[in-house]
C-alpha cells in the first residue's frame, strides 16, 4: 500500500449519460454520476492506499453537496471553497458505436470553480505535509482566474519543494489550440511530472513530430527549468479490434523506460487517463522503479477501460497480471 498525501486543485462535474447508447435527442432518462479529472486521480490513489484531499470551489446546493459525498465515500478529503451563487458544471455523454464516435456535450460556463482565482487559497497551509499537488490543463481553460490560481499553487509547491504533477488533458471543446498552448507554456516550467500524449507536446512545442522526441524537446529545451520534468507519455492504441485498447506508457527522464503494454476490453474509456496518473504517482512516492512505474500505469489505465462510469473500482489482486489465470468467469 501506498504512503504519502496528494492535493488535487480543479473541478468536479456531475456526468450524465445516456442509457443503452441512446442519442440525447431520444433518451428516456440520464443515468447521474460524479466526475473530474483531478478527482478521477485522488480516487485512484486512495485505492493504493495514499490520503487525497480535493481543493476545488462548489456551489452550495444540492449537487455541490453530491460532489462532496461522493469524494468523501471514496476516502478523499474535501477543502472547498463554497459558493452561494454557484452552479455545478454538467457534461452529458453519449456512448458511441463504431463508426459513431462516443460524444460529450458539455454545460459548465459559469460554474462556480470557473470563479477561482489567485489569492483565494493558502496554499503553505494546504501543501502543508503534502507529497504531490497535482492538476491538469482542464482546470486551466475554466479561464484566466483558474489557470492562473493553477500557476500560484504549481509556484507554492515548488517554493516548497512539493512534487507538482500536470496532466495537459488538451479538450478541443473546452478552448482553443493557441489559448491552450500559452497555459502550458507558462504551467509546465513548474511541473515535476507532465502527462502528456503526442498531440498534447506538439500542442505546446508548436510544431508536430514522434512523440519521444517530443517529450525529450520539453524537458530538454526552453520549457524546462532547474529540475527538468518527467514526462510521462500515454498511448491509447486500438489494436485490430475496435472494442479493445491497448495502452502502452513511456517515462522520459534522465533514461527512458517503456512499460509493458496492456490490454483491455472498452466498456468505458472515461477516467482512464486519470487512473494512469495515479498509478504512476502512487509508484513514484513508493520509491518504485522506472519500469514498474510504468507497467502499473498501463495496467491501472487498461483495467479502467472495462469499469463504466468516471470512478475507479477494482479490487485488490485486480492489477497483477496473473490475475484471472486467463479465465473469463471466476467462480
Amino acid at each position: 500500500m501506498g504512503s504519502g498525501r496528494v492535493v488535487g486543485f480543479g473541478e468536479a462535474l456531475i456526468r450524465l449519460t445516456t442509457p443503452d447508447r441512446t442519442r440525447l435527442e431520444q433518451a428516456p432518462h440520464l443515468v447521474p454520476e460524479v466526475g473530474g479529472t483531478e478527482l478521477n486521480t485522488l480516487i485512484a490513489l486512495t485505492r493504493f492506499g495514499h490520503a487525497a484531499t480535493f481543493v476545488t470551489r462548489l456551489p452550495d446546493n444540492p449537487f455541490g453537496a453530491r460532489i462532496a459525498g461522493h469524494a468523501r465515500s471514496y476516502g478523499v478529503e474535501v477543502a472547498a471553497e463554497w459558493d452561494a451563487g454557484g452552479r455545478a458544471g454538467l457534461y452529458f455523454v453519449e456512448p458511441g458505436a463504431p463508426p459513431r464516435p462516443t460524444e460529450v456535450t458539455y454545460d459548465r460556463a459559469g460554474s462556480a470553480p470557473t470563479r477561482l482565482a489567485p489569492g483565494q487559497l493558502a496554499w503553505d497551509t494546504v501543501l502543508s505535509g503534502a507529497d504531490a499537488l497535482h492538476s491538469t490543463g482542464i482546470t486551466c481553460a475554466l479561464g484566466a482566474g483558474p489557470r492562473d490560481a493553477v500557476i500560484e499553487a504549481f509556484t507554492a509547491a515548488q517554493r516548497l519543494g512539493v512534487r507538482a504533477s500536470l496532466d495537459l488533458n488538451y479538450r478541443s471543446r473546452l478552448w482553443s489550440q493557441e489559448d491552450a498552448a500559452e497555459a502550458f507554456r507558462r504551467v509546465v516550467p513548474l511541473a515535476d511530472v507532465v502527462f502528456a500524449s503526442a498531440h498534447d507536446l506538439a500542442l505546446v512545442l508548436g510544431h508536430h513530430g514522434p512523440a519521444l522526441d517530443l517529450a525529450r524537446e520539453l524537458r530538454e529545451g526552453v520549457y524546462a527549468g532547474e529540475r527538468p520534468p518527467t514526462v510521462v507519455l500515454r498511448d491509447s492504441a486500438r489494436p485490430d479490434d475496435p472494442g479493445r485498447v491497448r495502452v502502452t506508457v513511456t517515462l522520459v527522464g534522465d533514461e527512458v523506460t517503456t512499460g509493458k503494454p496492456a490490454e483491455a476490453e472498452v466498456v468505458d474509456a472515461f477516467g482512464a487517463g486519470d487512473v494512469a496518473a495515479g498509478a504512476y504517482l502512487h509508484a513514484v512516492l513508493s520509491g518504485a522503479a522506472p519500469q514498474l512505474a510504468a507497467d502499473l500505469a498501463a495496467r491501472a489505465c487498461a483495467h479502467m477501460h472495462t469499469v463504466a462510469g468516471d470512478t475507479w473500482i477494482t479490487r485488490p489482486g485486480e492489477l497483477d497480471p496473473a490475475y484471472g489465470d486467463g479465465r473469463s468467469v471466476l467462480r
